[in-house]
């Protein structure tokens, strides 16, 4: 039970005579890792003041003022302490009552200021509950309450008093009177217009800026890097400004803080202390679990147990009767039986001659063993020591120093089953629709096909199957060369008027799919073309990557998987090299290349570019055009946690010029100018996931009966009649278009169409509450000067792919569109990872040799050794495997789609409560299903 001890808060403190002329408001204050207030022995450190809703003071513009109230020395309330992982950390929850005198026409507490005057110490309010004693008007169960979560710094450090408003939302016309200029002055603090200077870490200021952040020009020129955005060349979304001085001899960059963990976020976008010692516990857990090398002394059961093979030994032998070269011999099987493989997946051990091709896949089995581990190499530390911060090093050190560590790790879902599953091409092409990176893979429609350079390569796959397909049938010649002239003369024309004559033989099944794939529509590419420009800067330093092009045919539109027919290897300046599945170890190698290339898109442009960098300047808008108060601000809040810090930390250490993601990806130090490149394709309308699946011909549109393939047209829908919904039956527009999906069984889009839907349903009703007609859009000031903001400054390099926001269904567009891309879309392409390319060999992120000539395959070449050769290095391969593990983990202070942070419930909208709350329920119960 909780006690109710503390001040009564007033200006005189308890010996004030309360004026029986006035009501008095009690609050309670929640206070939250702060723990000097326990220790605060001055009564007037905060000072709190309380401003009317419901009338206005003439002379200040504002709602009405009550008396300051004074936070003093009481009793701590309630005392939490979280562990996190190993490490405690106390986290303190204070609870204070305060007591302010109001006048009698004061009514709802609309807003109230808050005054830090401690000269040093900042503290974390939580929430604020207010209630009247003895109102006629307001019983004491009605609660008002301020949902604040935000850090309140010193007054001498912000030169500002902290606004927080009633968990009430309002539309900007529809703001009462009396809080109309507070909304604004708070909006204004947050654009902070003309700071100049370096920010400190109480500043809270939200502006723009490029990507000029990246390099470390003064390093040397191995460490310098383009600015991304603000040119045709590089254009970037702009990411948040930070108020770091420039370099010193380059002012166009800016130079970094000390330490990684020093940059300048706003205090309110920061992740708890907690979280972030978690993330920091989670890396140094994973550079020790996978770089540590294993013990080199006794085992562990050996050194418990010195004499008990002996022992065992005596009790069936009389003791005289062995010696000791008997017992070695003993101990020598087993050891040989410790060492043996674990069963397969169809029974048994998976005994093989070590003579056979294995070898290195059963070593890089070996980072995922049970094992105790001991300090880290010298040559391992000296790469770590480039890459990680030194506050981690230094903890993976001492860790490793202070006792023997015992590890292990889950095998990754790829290999958990059976080891060389991965390596099935109806694994590869599964992969394409349901591994990490299931959102690169094109349908290719029959419009796309005439394009020449696409024609050609199916042309060449077909003419490499009809080769092989007549190699093993001699009298099947005549035909195929027949079907040849005849697909020559009408290829363009996408095989529409050819039909197959042959007569299907046995030993041609492939080439009769394939051909039955080109008539039926059902071919697939995986383009990743676009990284021949790139190679001649790339290729060299230990690299060798092609821009490769793979074809990959369903066997029908209910296939569970792709089965891939053709890879295209391309080298700048040099034909292309073609390999198809009959080439068998070529094939198998080029399998490598493409997974290569497949990795660092995923990497650099679906995870890191669509999910984390286009939404940065989203936020920073949000912040500075939607008041708190907005409703729209209250939806997307929880979609933006900690992501900017998030995306701080990224370019810190990962994106960083030497940092960990050039050091794994075979684009190494041209990293994020590929991304820049790629940007250039990124457009927010076809970030909507029905409009994504039907560019890429995943999908078609059904209208009514009739089945449409091509991006949805947009309809003009007559909302004059729109009335405001008075329950969420009722809809603002009916939806006349669904998206069938171009094969059944495709995951990502199976799942997230259901997710999409569930998104656009809780949009559609939350914005019913307070968007009527599509009037209230337009003349929503902060949502207009929001969206323009965007569009103008966030993302000034991308002029195509936005609308206008002026009706209530191109609002729900926009919101459910950002909503899905923060939410569904960054899942699916996040939390896989471990799972698949935990397996460096499924997904590697670099090669360093070229695919071998085909005369060189036919002669003695030792396979297994080709490709430990290929593969990254060891070092490359376990921080390669460190890093999925850290970006696929889930912290403990997760909020999942769907549910509702315990600190923000959804506030009680006057006249629409059961409205908000049912349709919140819904969606929930949508989701779990």
């Amino acid at each position: 039970m909780v006690e109710t001890a503390g001040c009564c808060g007033l200006l005189q403190a308890c010996c004030h005579r309360h004026d029986p002329q006035k009501y008095i408001i009690q609050g309670e204050f929640e206070i939250d890792r702060s723990p000097w207030f326990s220790l605060c022995a001055s009564g007037l450190s905060v000072a709190v003041r309380l401003y009317s809703r419901d009338n206005m003071d003439p002379t200040t513009r504002k709602g009405i003022e009550s008396e300051n109230a004074y936070v003093m020395k009481g009793k701590e309330l309630e005392r939490k302490k979280h562990e996190v992982l190993s490490m405690k950390v106390p986290t303190k929850v204070i609870k204070f009552k305060l007591k302010f005198e109001v006048t009698r026409d004061f009514g709802i507490p609309g807003a109230f200021v808050v005054e830090n005057r401690d000269k040093k110490h900042e503290f974390f309010l939580k929430s604020v509950t207010l209630h009247y004693i003895k109102h006629p008007d307001f019983l004491e169960e009605r609660k008002f309450h301020f949902y604040c979560s935000s850090w309140v710094y010193p007054i001498n450090k912000t030169g500002f008093k902290r606004i927080f408003f009633l968990d009430q939302l309002y539309l900007p016309k529809k703001t009462p009177d009396s809080l109309k200029e507070l909304r604004k002055k708070e909006l204004h603090k947050l654009q902070a217009p003309g700071s100049k200077g370096e920010w400190n870490p109480w500043d809270r200021i939200y502006d723009y800026d490029f990507y000029n952040n990246l390099g470390d020009p003064e390093n040397g020129p191995l460490y310098d890097r383009p600015v991304l955005g603000g040119s045709t060349k590089f254009p970037y979304p702009r990411r948040l400004k930070t108020g770091h001085p420039n370099c010193q001899h380059d002012h166009s960059r800016e130079s970094g803080p000390a330490s990684c963990f020093k940059f300048y976020v706003p205090p309110d976008e920061r992740m708890s202390d907690e979280k972030l010692q978690e993330l920091k516990n989670n890396l140094v857990e994973a550079l020790i679990r996978f770089l540590a090398p294993e013990s080199t002394l006794q085992h562990l059961w050996d050194r418990e147990c010195p004499d008990f093979i002996t022992k065992v030994a005596h009790f069936f032998v009389p003791k005289a009767a062995i010696s000791k070269k008997d017992v070695e011999f003993i101990r020598s099987i087993i050891d040989f039986c410790r060492k043996l493989k674990l069963p397969s997946s169809h029974g048994g051990p998976s005994m093989s001659d070590p003579s056979e091709e294995q070898d290195i896949f059963d070593d890089i089995i070996g980072f995922y063993a049970d094992k105790e581990v001991e300090e880290l190499d010298d040559s391992d530390k000296q790469r770590l020591e480039k890459l990680v911060p030194k506050e981690i090093l230094n903890q993976v050190v001492a860790t490793l120093a202070l006792k023997r560590q015992h590890v292990s790790a889950q095998l990754p879902s790829i290999i958990a089953e059976e080891k060389f599953a991965w390596a099935e091409d109806r694994e590869f092409g599964r992969q394409m629709l349901a591994g990490t990176n299931p959102v690169r893979i094109r349908h290719l429609k029959e419009e796309a096909l005439f394009q020449e350079e696409v024609n050609l390569l199916l042309y060449r796959i077909w003419q490499k199957m009809v080769a092989y397909a007549s190699e093993s049938s001699e009298d099947s010649v005549p035909a195929v060369r027949q079907e040849m002239e005849s697909i020559k003369r009408q290829f363009r024309d996408w095989f529409k008027k050819f039909q197959v004559q042959q007569e299907k033989k046995s030993n041609q099944p492939q080439l009769e799919e394939f051909f039955e794939a080109l008539e039926n529509e059902r071919v697939f590419i995986l383009d990743h073309h676009y990284l021949e420009q790139f190679l001649t800067m790339i290729n060299g330093k230990g690299v060798r990557a092609y821009a490769t092009r793979t074809i990959l045919i369903a066997p029908d539109s209910s296939s569970v998987t792709l089965q891939p027919v053709g890879i295209e290897l391309s080298l700048p300046g040099d034909s292309s090299r073609l390999v198809v599945p009959q080439d068998t170890l070529l094939w198998e190698i080029a399998k490598f290349h493409v997974a290569s290339n497949d990795t660092a898109y995923h990497q650099l442009v679906s995870h890191w570019l669509q999910t984390h960098a286009v939404v940065e300047p989203f936020i920073i808008a949000t912040r500075r055009q939607l008041s708190v108060m907005h409703p729209i601000h209250r939806l997307l809040d929880p979609h933006f946690k900690d992501t900017l810090h998030i995306n701080a930390l990224a370019r810190a250490i990962f994106l960083n010029a030497g940092g960990i993601l050039e050091t794994l990806l075979f684009t190494g130090e041209y990293s994020m100018e590929l991304s820049s490149h790629l940007y250039k394709e990124w457009r927010f309308d076809k970030q909507a996931l029905p409009e994504d699946l039907l560019e890429r011909g995943m999908a078609k549109r059904r209208v009514r009966d009739e089945v449409v393939s091509g991006p949805m047209e947009h309809v003009e829908r007559d909302k004059s009649s729109n009335k405001a919904a008075t329950g969420t039956e009722q809809k603002m527009f009916e939806v006349d278009a669904e998206v069938e999906l171009v094969l059944e069984d495709y995951p990502y889009a199976k799942d997230g169409i259901v997710i999409w839907t569930a998104i656009e349903t809780w949009v559609t009703e939350y914005c019913n509450v307070f968007y009527h007609k599509d009037n209230d859009v337009k003349e929503d000031e902060e949502i207009q000067e929001w969206w323009n903001e965007i569009k103008t400054r966030g993302h000034k390099d991308r002029n195509e792919g936005w609308y206008d926001i002026n009706t209530f269904e191109s609002l729900v567009k926009a919101l459910t569109t950002l909503i899905w891309i923060t939410s569904g879309l960054h899942a699916a392409v996040n939390f896989g990872q471990y799972g698949y390319g935990g397996w460096p060999p499924n997904r590697p992120m670099l090669l360093r040799k070229f695919l071998p000539k085909e005369e060189e395959v036919y002669e003695e070449v030792n396979i297994m050794k080709f490709v430990e050769e290929m593969l990254p290095d060891k070092f490359q391969m376990k921080l390669a495997i460190a890093v999925m593990d850290l970006q696929s983990r889930h912290t403990s202070d997760e909020v999942y789609l769907g549910q509702t942070s315990p600190q923000k419930e959804w506030p009680l909208i006057e006249g629409h409560d059961s409205i908000i709350q049912k349709s919140s329920k819904n969606s929930r119960k949508t989701l779990k299903q």
